[in-house]
């Protein structure tokens, strides 16, 4: 993988683990997402997609709520984990679960109260009884299905988060492959239409939810319910950074509308049904760029959360070559496939085909610049920056796409696909100066209070590093004492690494050998020594060691630095250690 060249041995690990299974999760999401269309559009043909349709605002509304609490709780929880403030951190889990289950239990109750009031909104045809029919049955069960939604979508986020990516991806895997074979049995065979759809994703979504509330109740999870002390304090700044790179939502919401009302005025049924499956193809490209994301998200914010600004900002370059080899797989695929892809989708007259086919082309030339663009929104987004996610899901979401399709409308039905390629590359145009014009340093500490150190297993190394450590410390004004402990907690915690934690050499070789330690030493403004030590040794808690141990351990150097470490504990402010997407991390304030 050449486009991880650039990073640490840490930060390539970090990448791969967490890219593959979401990789995996994403296209199945990608095939479960087109699971209702796919089917229903073969069995009930142009209405059935129709139908499925006018229904897309209310995933544009949920997609809004679920995940942008996911994502901003999920980054807030990272960094509250980087910090070592587990409470806090469990804390603030237990208010967005509880604001979401009440969110999404009044949606789901008051939803289908109000449900013809909805149908009138979402401009299903009166005129049309089968459509407005089956538009109302597939409504109604997606919207009591509205808890489901969003605690399967939400708790994705945080598993990811807390070094559970695997089992987060197997659980939703399985309901999504649940909800394709219920979907073909529902449909297909019992010719329950629509009905069958929606009721294979409240099924699937069942089965996906409850094997994810499961991981909550590992002994190694740090998302418990209980001690139950939900935190609602952060809820508006949580919202926050999660909407900023959500509101697109929003504006798909209105712009599905005029794209709806658009395309049954320009081409009828037919192309309403077109208008939907370049929606979904959009949607699983959107699946596929947001597999990067969710897999760097963790990793930038535990950077960001670190000082650790360089790798912060080798990561976005790794989301952006990924994003743009994606790109172009899809649109080889997308250009040379579309008549068949027409054909998946249940649509088989020769003039719809037609139309499909040229609809699916011209939208693909916009991908590279949606990846590109995707990519910088979640580089902030990951930072805790909103605003810039906020400009870029405004800009190609509402300020810009909205204009452009109101304008291409008036040129014809074929031109209206080119909307989206005005919109993602003026995007793209305006954000890179803007990013030129207003460098991404904001919310950043200066540079010359960080320190960086890359260690082997040589023992040796530490002399020289501890000199620099010394002379950091005097820069920055560090007392006596806060130099003394500092010296002494990256002797100690690295000779017992070394000791006891490098006792086997791993698999990948680095330029310091086999075994490799980082550290990270930051000045804050108070006054304060942040030490943040990650390591790929294996499974190994310095902390652990005590006075008690001491009896246990015959090692010589092992039994100084359990004495050691006693020490580090009585004389630091704080000291927290977990295991981290395979590695040892640990934070130290002195």
């Amino acid at each position: 993988m050449k486009f991880t060249s650039g990073i640490s041995i840490f930060s390539r690990q970090m990448f791969i683990r967490q890219y593959i299974p979401a990789l995996i999760s994403a296209l199945v999401f990608a095939v479960a997402d087109m699971a209702d269309a796919l089917v229903v559009g073969n069995r009930m043909g142009a209405v059935g997609l129709a139908a499925i349709a006018f229904s897309l605002p209310i995933y544009m509304f949920y997609n809004v709520i679920m995940h942008s609490f996911g994502l901003g709780g999920a980054i807030h929880f990272s960094n509250k984990m980087a910090s070592g403030d587990e409470e806090g951190a469990r804390r603030s889990f237990q208010g967005v679960f509880i604001t979401l289950m009440i969110i999404s239990v009044f949606i789901a109750i008051f939803g289908n109260l109000g449900i013809k009031g909805l149908m009138f909104i979402l401009g299903a045809p009166k005129s049309n009884p089968v459509l407005y029919s089956a538009t109302k049955t597939y409504l109604g069960i997606i919207l009591a299905a509205a808890p489901l939604f969003f605690f399967d979508y939400s708790i994705g986020y945080y598993l990811r988060n807390d070094d559970f990516e695997k089992e987060s991806s197997i659980a939703s895997g399985i309901g999504n492959v649940l909800d394709l074979s219920l979907n073909i049995i529902l449909v297909l065979f019992l010719d329950m239409g629509v009905k069958g759809a929606a009721l294979a994703t409240l099924f699937g979504l069942v089965v996906g939810s409850s094997i994810q509330f499961a991981f909550l109740f590992r002994k190694t999870s740090h998302l418990k319910l209980f001690p139950f002390k939900p935190e609602f304090c952060n809820l508006l700044s949580i919202y926050k950074i999660g909407i900023s790179s959500f509101v697109s939502y929003i504006y798909s919401f209105v712009f599905i509308l005029i794209g709806n009302n658009a395309m049954i005025r320009l081409a009828g049924d037919s192309g309403v049904a077109v208008f939907d499956v370049v929606i979904n193809l959009g949607n699983m490209a959107y699946y596929l760029f947001n597999a990067v994301s969710t897999s760097t998200q963790p990793i930038i914010s535990t950077y960001e959360g670190e000082c650790n600004y360089d790798e912060c900002d080798k990561i976005e370059n790794v989301s952006t070559c990924v994003n743009a080899l994606t790109s172009f797989i899809l649109m080889f695929l997308f250009v040379v496939f579309a008549p068949l892809i027409c054909n998946l989708f249940g649509l088989y007259d020769p003039a719809t085909v037609e139309y499909g086919s040229l609809s699916i082309r011209i939208y693909s030339l916009c991908l590279l610049f949606v990846g590109l663009n995707l990519a910088m929104s979640n580089y902030y987004a990951a930072r805790n920056i909103s605003i810039e996610p906020f400009m870029i899901a405004t800009l190609r979401g509402i300020a810009i796409l909205v204009p452009a399709a109101l304008i291409c409308i008036r040129f014809g039905k074929n031109a209206f696909w080119f909307a989206y390629i005005f919109t993602e590359l003026l995007t793209y145009i305006i954000i890179r100066i803007h990013r030129k014009r207003h460098p991404v340093i904001n919310k950043r500490m200066d540079k010359e209070r960080i320190l960086d150190i890359m260690l082997g297993s040589d023992i040796s190394r530490l002399g020289p590093a501890i000199e620099d450590i010394e002379m950091f410390c005097e820069k920055w004004g560090a007392n006596p004492k806060q130099l003394y402990y500092i010296q002494m907690t990256v002797e100690e915690v690295c000779s017992a690494i070394i000791t006891n934690g490098f006792k086997s050499p791993l698999v990948n070789r680095t330029n310091f050998g086999y075994n490799v330690i980082e550290l990270t030493l930051v000045a804050a403004e108070n006054n304060d020594l942040f030490l943040h030590i990650r390591d790929n040794a294996i499974f190994f808690n310095p902390f652990d060691m005590n006075k008690k141990a001491l009896k246990d351990i015959e090692n010589k150097d092992s039994d100084f630095n359990a004495l050691g470490m006693d020490v580090i504990k009585q004389k630091a402010k704080s000291f927290y250690y977990r295991r981290f997407q395979g590695f040892n991390t640990m934070v130290v304030k002195i």
